[in-house]
């Protein structure tokens, strides 16, 4: 998949985290977003998610952490502390950026990725598309059944 350059935006969708420790599909889409961010010195990011049960920090905190311990400038960076589902990740983030015509890309598990486009795209974004990161793990036995029924519960509730 070719991964477009020079976005206005990216946004990173949250995932768990366990205290402060990002857990492995949240570490995989941050360090895709660093990647980014680095080969893109231009693109601002929104990191999208609130805090959980079991968490110390929104887990926009946590991938804020890390990516200013990996030298992104904050200023570059946005949080999106309220979200706790894939759709409210969207609609909050697009609500920040604030223009439904800046191209944005939607980082996430390579899994996740159809699923967070094409619910962007449901809340207005023009020009938008997915930056995914790898996860490897005997969890994807879990997630890509559950992704499917994601994809299909979405689809009922008129969020894609």
């Amino acid at each position: 998949m070719k991964i477009k350059n020079n976005l206005d935006y990216i946004i990173v969708l949250g995932a768990h985290v366990d205290g402060t420790r990002l857990s492995m599909a949240l570490l995989e889409r941050t360090r895709r977003a660093l990647q980014y961010l680095e080969n893109n010195p231009d693109t601002k990011a929104v990191l999208s998610g609130g805090q959980g049960r079991g968490e110390a920090v929104s887990e926009a905190k946590a991938m804020y952490d890390y990516l200013t311990g990996h030298g992104i400038s904050r200023e570059r960076l946005i949080l999106e502390e309220r979200s706790t589902n894939t759709k409210e990740n969207l609609d909050f983030s697009l609500e920040k950026i604030g223009d439904l015509n800046k191209s944005v890309g939607v980082v996430t598990n390579n899994f996740h990725v159809f699923r967070g486009v094409a619910i962007g795209k449901k809340c207005g974004c023009r020009d938008i598309c997915g930056i995914p990161s790898r996860y490897r793990s005997w969890r994807l036995l879990i997630y890509i059944p559950r992704e499917i029924l994601a994809v299909i519960k979405d689809k009922i509730m008129g969020n894609l």
